[in-house]
């Protein structure tokens, strides 16, 4: 079953990624990536104004279990990736479920980093947290992130038109996709 509980020491890696917990002093990065409108859009969230605000989002929301800074292997921050479970989701989920979430900065695109750092956390949630299941939702217009989800076997499950994001007031259509554990 799910652990709850992530030491500071919880590390991921990949070939070439490190996924590891957020730090207080990651503040200036995130809002160097975070500050940017292309990556608001694409997540639900307005540009980061400031590096407080930064540092609010990581003492408050980034802090969580199973959340992860991506990093280069010289440990330079290039998005967030992390598990949410019931009552940190977007959408209902079981006790052996979460749903992936992920985000990427802008000059980090098109690099194959979110897949490569999904298949790390996927497998961290299928074989080390026990999940049986995982839930991933886009919006309809982020066809680089759905096809993220595809390359790791996700299965397009459902959609719901005409959602407000709580923190833009933008309009989406979400895509939801599911990946059972084999």
């Amino acid at each position: 079953m799910q652990n709850n509980k992530m030491t500071d020491n919880t590390l991921l890696t990949s070939s070439r990624l490190i996924l590891r917990q957020w730090q207080l002093s990651d503040s200036a990065n995130l809002y160097e990536l975070a500050k940017n409108p292309n990556v608001a859009l694409i997540t639900g969230w307005n540009p980061h104004k400031n590096e407080e605000e930064s540092q609010y989002v990581i003492e408050h929301i980034l802090c969580k279990p199973h959340t992860f800074a991506i990093c280069l292997a010289d440990n330079t921050i290039i998005g967030s990736i992390g598990l949410h479970f019931q009552g940190n989701s977007n959408c209902p989920l079981k006790e052996n479920e979460a749903e992936l979430g992920y985000w990427l900065g802008e000059p980090f695109w098109g690099k194959g980093y979110a897949t490569e750092a999904s298949k790390v956390i996927i497998k961290y949630g299928f074989e080390q947290l026990g999940l049986q299941r995982l839930v991933a939702i886009v919006y309809e217009e982020n066809k680089t992130s759905k096809h993220v989800l595809e390359k790791c076997d996700f299965v397009f499950q459902h959609s719901l038109e005409k959602q407000i994001s709580p923190l833009t007031g933008l309009i989406h259509t979400h895509l939801f996709y599911v990946l059972e554990k084999n």
